[in-house]
This record gives C-alpha cells, structure tokens and sequence, in this order.
C-alpha cells in the first residue's frame, strides 16, 4: 500500500514535470514551426478534423505584429525613397527648363547676329538689283525681248536718265549737233510708241506718245472683231468721235456726249461678257479663254479712261501740256519725266519702235553710267 502510494506520486510529479517542460517549451516552438501547425486530429462525418494548440493563436499574433512592424520600416523607406527620387526628378526639370531658356534665347542670338549680318538696307539692295538689270541690258541683249516689248526696260532707262544727270547732258547734247542728231526719233517711230499715266484710284490712261486725243482706239481686239459686236462698236466709235468734236468750254455738252460714250461702252462690254460664257471661254483649248481676257481688260481701261475724263470734265482731246512736240530721245525723256510718264506694253506691229528706242536709250546711258552711283 504504501508502495502504490509512492508511485502515484512519483507520476503526479512527472506529470507535473512534463506540462512545464511544455508550457516552457511552448513560445519558442511557436517561433520556428511555420503557421498552421496541426495537431493529430480525428476522422468525422465531414472528413478528417485537427485540433489546434493554444500556442498557434499566440505564435500567429505575434508574427503578424512583427509582420505589420516589418511593412511599416519598409513603406516608410520606400516613401523616403520616393520623396528623394521626385526631388531629384523635379531638380532635373527645373534645371531643364533652365537650359531650354537659356538654349532659347541664345539661339535668338544667334538668329539676330546672322540676320544683321546678312542684313541689306534696302536702298542698297536697290542697287544691287539696279545693277544686275544694267549689266543684263547692257551685255546680253538678247535675253531682253520680253522687257523691252512689254516696256519694263525702257522705263528701267527712263528713270536712270531722268535725273541730275538728264540736265547735264543735256547742256552737252545742245553744245554737240552731232549727238543731237544720233538721238534723233523719226515721226514714224514716236506714232509707235504708247505712254501711260497713273490716276488716282489705280487706274490709268494709255495713249501715244505723238497723239492729241485719248480713248484712240487704232484696232480692237481679236475677241471684239467679231460681226456680232459690230453694232455696238460702231455706236461707241460714233459717241466718241462727238465727244472729240464738242468744246471743251461747253461743259453741258461735253457731260450730255459723255453720257452717251459711257452707255455705248456698257452695251458693248454686256453683249461681250453675255456672248462669252463659260462655255465659250474653253473653246478651242483655251484659245478663247485668252482672247476673253484681252478684251475684258481692254474694254476696263477704255471704261477707266472715261471715268477720268468724267472726272477732268474734258473731252477726249489732251490737254497741250501733256502733248509731247519734240523730235528727239532726250526731249522725249524731258517730257516724260517732267510729267510722270511710262512707256506702256508695245502693241503688235509695234515692237520694231521700242527696240530701236531701246538701243538709243542704252547707248546713251552708256556715256552717262559712271556719274549714276545707283548702278554701279
């Protein structure tokens, strides 16, 4: 009896032992046995079934507080990171538009500078292309039909002689009979020759240089030659040759005959642009199209010529002073010059006249080129 009872105790005791070897135990084998350690379980109805230590809610909680401690350092780091990469980024971008203001602005700079040395003031570039005309007039002829028959060469000459040096020349032309009659113009040649003069209003009068009257209409257009305007064409040239018969002192008769001029010219200018449709224009491959416009703009100088002597309150003949009555180039150029004329584009048949007024023009320029600084 008393031997049993020494072995219940001794159990008791080993029992005791065993559960705070255990209890002690517990924490650590929490910290390295991995969550979800399972203890042996039992077979049910639904399947196997485990049962849970005490230590696997205690283990697991404190690995999340270390796991939720751990993320915190690391968010933080990573903001820190972050925070010193947009710094760094926006850095860079300032010190970007830094360099982009100051490539900017120095590429102005550079711009200016190149302008300014390539810059031309424009009297000088006058010059130059003075110049480069002179020299193309003077040394290749050939390549200046088109400037001398369309009159942009002779004007070219006619400035360049219109100014001081006109006046000395002059004195020496009147002192040499000899070349006074090298410049001589042949009435043939001056009744070839058309001017113009500039109105207020962009329009303008187109006569010839040796004419009295205005409105002279030598031969119309291809487009107006046609039978069909025969009738209005009459009736203009008939209430144009009344208007040239009346006093200019008669100013009543003078308004009442150019009233009749003007509407003549709207019968002719109406039957012209309703026969002349669209149709009609691109006829002949583009022939008529052409001969369309010629006539059109022919018959708006005749309509601009009128207007100005509306205007003027004067017939169809000039007025003395703008009639030229010399017989030579520099008279012709004196003329010209002193009443702000130009040659006008030379009209077929007449390009022989400007060509050879052309010739004159150039040789005489040639004794004068070295005094004209704008050409040289």
């Amino acid at each position: 009896m008393k031997r049993c009872k020494q072995f219940s105790r001794g159990l008791r005791c080993l029992l005791l032992a065993s559960v705070a070897v255990l209890s002690a135990a517990a924490p650590a084998y929490s910290q390295i046995e991995p969550a979800g350690r399972r203890y042996p379980g039992f077979r049910s109805a639904w399947g196997w079934r485990h049962y849970y230590g005490p230590a696997d809610a205690i283990s697991n909680r404190i690995r999340a507080q270390a796991d939720l401690v751990r993320s915190i350092g690391d968010n933080a780091v990573l903001q820190a990171d972050a925070r010193n990469r947009r710094a760094e980024a926006y850095s860079k971008e300032i010190a970007n538009s830094v360099e982009y203001a100051k490539a900017y602005w120095e590429k102005k700079e550079i711009y200016r500078a190149q302008k300014l040395r390539l810059y031309t003031a424009p009297l000088d570039a006058a010059e130059q292309r003075n110049a480069k005309t002179w020299r193309r007039l003077k040394d290749f002829p050939e390549l200046n039909d088109n400037e001398i028959n369309n009159g942009v060469a002779l004007n070219f000459l006619l400035h360049r002689l219109s100014g001081p040096i006109l006046a000395t020349q002059y004195g020496l032309t009147n002192a040499d009979p000899g070349l006074s009659a090298q410049l001589q113009l042949s009435p043939e040649t001056l009744s070839k020759l058309r001017v113009r003069e500039d109105l207020s209003g962009g329009k303008q009068r187109v006569f010839r240089v040796n004419s009295k009257e205005s409105l002279n209409i030598e031969k119309w257009p291809l487009a107006l030659q046609d039978d069909r305007f025969e009738s209005q064409r009459n009736d203009f040239e008939k209430a144009r040759a009344e208007l040239a018969q009346t006093s200019p002192s008669d100013k009543k008769a003078v308004n009442d005959r150019m009233k009749v001029l003007m509407e003549a010219h709207d019968r002719l200018f109406t039957t012209f642009i309703e026969y002349y449709t669209q149709e009609r224009r691109t006829e002949s491959g583009g022939r008529n199209f052409f001969r369309f416009l010629a006539s059109r703009r022919f018959l708006e100088s005749l309509a601009g010529e009128m207007a100005r002597l509306q205007e003027l309150g004067s017939t169809v003949v000039l007025e003395d002073s703008a009639q030229f009555q010399g017989d030579n180039l520099l008279a012709l150029v004196t003329h010209m010059s002193r009443h702000g004329l130009e040659f006008a584009p030379a009209l077929n048949g007449d390009e022989s006249a400007y060509r050879e007024t052309f010739f004159i023009m150039r040789d005489l320029y040639r004794t004068v080129e070295d005094d004209d600084s704008v050409t040289q």
